[in-house]
């Protein structure tokens, strides 16, 4: 396959070559065909058409289609699949005491290993239901979705510590719940949940302390130590451990208002002051549950974006639903979340007409996300020629389109982490608060192209472990079909809109070199280095 990984890099000069530039011509103006516009709405709100997807939605119609995502019946297949997975409907006090299992002194190396193996259980638990369940789910706009809401309300493993455990239930009660309903019950959620606590430090910070406490401080620790050096040094950690504006501030730039939007500097320390105090229980014996301190909490009134935050000694913990239902209705909220859900499903360039407009919808449904995302399907804007094809697939996107488009069986996901690892979208692994980004730019790099076509060939050739290509797919070309025309039906069941002429002209050398080496063409040996092409082609890759 060596020839065939050169050919395909060599593709990624023509991917780079045919990025947009939405000049307006002619041909740019035509309206999409019938089956460019269900290639396009699976392309945006699906992981990828599955053999036979085109031609049902083409049959029973877009709006029927749309509609029955939106309404996200209940999927007992997808239910049966995810059964094998034990920590999932587990809570997080019982995935604690299950798999968070204490080193003994006279353990042996075998039980060591199994004691690690049994710790990382949640987490593999979890990163192969998020496949799963973007592979195999029928509700796919749900599952699209809940992979915009992951990167917007970003946490990671590599937190580590309590991270390990905490996720299971985020990726439950905040995303998968909230995922098509509204926007400030997920913010709600979201900031009460001990994973964003962790996450962004929010669960240590505190009110400043007294010099009554420094001074009990430092006596307990030199009466228990004898050192006075030791109690010095303690008040000095002591003052360290105060207020914490790490999630206040991407509350503010990252959640709700975005980048310099309408808060200052000072709007930070005051919603850091106000959240003072929202930690959560932890520890062996602790619920794992979020909590608020009242003794963590910084008293007295705040003034959060203009708006005067009354303190309530008896109860601190309401400071913070007044900001969150202040941010939730504030008009840069609306704006933000309509721009990145624009941007997400429509086009990598700024689209003001339709952002207004999704905008408009946020504020008349109270953030419905339904509601928003009806607006972006009914609007011209999506279903331009201009934004057909515009995108770039994540690493994430291209992986479980090309596992779905072939119609995969797989048995083992863990092949699959490893090369998003590879392609640099490890699921769960962003650390960074941004989450991963959702723009060409970000992942459109030829040095790192190879990999996508490594994964691609070794998927068509039955090199990804885990994961094979069932032989009923290539069944659906008819034996009367000439070698030479096995391109053309390859290219209609993986690429729903079509191949280029540089795509087109790849296929036929391939077949070509083939046919000349064989007498007795077989679609099951060409295939693959059709299929394989085909996959990491410039058409596959856009979206």
């Amino acid at each position: 396959m060596d020839a065939m990984l050169r050919l395909s890099c060599a593709l990624s000069i023509s991917l780079l070559a045919a990025a947009p530039t939405h000049a307006q011509t002619p041909e740019s103006e035509q309206p999409l065909t019938a089956r460019e516009r269900v290639a396009h709405l699976m392309s945006r709100f699906s992981f990828g058409p599955r053999p036979g997807d085109v031609g049902r939605i083409l049959e029973m119609g877009e709006s029927a289609w749309i509609q029955e995502q939106l309404e996200a019946s209940s999927d007992k297949a997808l239910w049966d699949l995810l059964s094998q997975y034990e920590s999932l409907t587990m809570e997080t006090p019982d995935i604690v005491q299950t798999f968070n299992t204490q080193a003994r002194d006279d353990e042996t190396s075998e039980q060591r290993k199994e004691r690690t193996r049994l710790r990382g259980q949640p987490k593999r638990d979890l990163l192969a239901s998020v496949a799963t369940r973007a592979l195999q789910s029928k509700n796919q706009i749900d599952e699209v979705l809940c992979d915009f809401w992951r990167n917007h309300f970003n946490v990671s493993y590599t937190k580590g510590g309590s991270a390990n455990y905490l996720l299971t239930d985020w990726e439950r009660t905040v995303i998968q719940a909230n995922s098509l309903g509204d926007f400030p019950r997920m913010l709600a959620a979201s900031a009460r949940h001990p994973a964003m606590l962790h996450y962004l430090d929010n669960s240590s910070s505190r009110r400043p302390p007294s010099k009554q406490e420094l001074a009990e401080i430092e006596r307990k620790v030199r009466r228990k130590t004898g050192s006075r050096q030791q109690g010095e040094d303690a008040v000095q950690l002591a003052l360290q451990r105060g207020l914490n504006e790490n999630y206040a501030r991407e509350i503010l730039e990252l959640h709700t208002l975005g980048v310099d939007n309408y808060y200052k500097q000072k709007d930070v320390v005051a919603l850091a002051e106000v959240l003072t105090g929202w930690t959560y229980d932890g520890g062996r014996n602790g619920d794992w549950v979020f909590v608020f301190k009242n003794n963590m909490h910084v008293e007295g009134d705040k003034k959060v974006l203009g708006k005067r935050i009354k303190s309530d000694r008896k109860d601190g913990e309401i400071e913070g639903d007044q900001v969150l239902e202040i941010l939730s209705e504030h008009k840069g909220t609306s704006e933000f979340i309509a721009m990145k859900l624009v941007r997400y499903f429509v086009s990598d360039r700024p689209l003001p007409k339709l952002t207004k407009s999704v905008a408009k919808t946020y504020r008349k449904t109270d953030g419905d996300v339904r509601a928003m995302i009806q607006t972006i399907l009914d609007s011209d804007e999506f279903w331009s020629r201009e934004n057909y094809r515009s995108k770039f697939k994540t690493p994430m996107e291209f992986a479980m389109s090309a596992l779905r488009a072939t119609n995969a069986e797989v048995d083992n996901l863990r092949s699959v982490h490893s090369r998003l690892e590879e392609m640099g979208q490890p699921l769960y692994h962003c650390d960074d608060p941004t989450g991963w980004y959702d723009t060409a730019e970000a992942w459109l790099d030829p040095g790192v192209m190879a990999l996508r076509w490594q994964f691609a060939l070794d998927l068509a050739s039955g090199k990804l472990r885990g994961a094979r290509i069932p032989n009923s797919f290539y069944d659906a070309i008819p034996d009367s079909v000439p070698a030479r025309l096995w391109q053309h039906h390859l290219t209609k069941m993986v690429l729903a809109g079509g191949a280029g002429e540089r795509t087109r002209r790849a296929l036929s050398q391939t077949t070509d070199a083939y046919l000349k080496k064989t007498k007795t063409p077989d679609l099951r040996a060409l295939g693959p280095q059709l299929l394989g092409l085909l996959l990491g082609s410039p058409e596959f890759q856009q979206q």
